[in-house]
């Protein structure tokens, strides 16, 4: 039997779209879900990735903004952490409001230099509009689910064998 694929689910339930990544990994199969060990962790902190084993992939899922509302992003994880060193070096990474909530590009590229190497595995965002305590999903997040979903479990097949 293979180890199951750790996947960290990040936002707040009752934030709006903060929450699709929740609700996309409720649409998983059981099969994909018996293949995974889901984690919901709010923000990602990255103590989660330091207690990952050197070679152990990786899923990591949020809710983004910058990018259509309901589409699907995904991306390596190596390749965020190349992203966030590009910025660092032009000068433009993003400012951290507080130590506890650091952009997730930078968690990743922490979690390099104290592993020596980035994590492995793949980032799926999907994105969304509406952040408000006390709203649902939009129209546009709860349509993009199903795609978001579909990612998940492509990047769970993947690493699972």
């Amino acid at each position: 039997m293979t180890t199951p694929v750790p996947v960290f689910v990040c936002g707040e339930p009752a934030r709006g779209d903060d929450a699709a990544g929740l609700a996309a990994v409720e649409l998983l199969a059981a099969d994909v879900r018996a293949r995974a060990e889901i984690h919901p962790v709010g923000r990602l902190d990255v103590l989660f990735l330091l207690d990952l084993p050197a070679d152990e992939p990786c899923v990591v899922v949020d809710a983004v903004a910058g990018i259509r509302p309901g589409e699907t992003w995904v991306r390596s994880l190596p390749a965020l952490v190349d992203r966030a060193r590009a910025l660092a070096d032009a000068g433009r990474a993003p400012e951290p409001s507080s130590s506890h909530e650091l952009p997730l590009e930078q968690v990743l590229a922490l979690a390099a230099i104290l592993r020596d190497a980035p994590p492995a595995g793949t980032f799926v965002g999907i994105g969304g509009s509406c952040w408000d305590v006390g709203t649902p999903l939009t129209a546009a997040v709860a349509a993009g689910l199903p795609d978001c979903a579909a990612a998940i479990t492509a990047a769970i097949e993947a690493y699972s064998g």
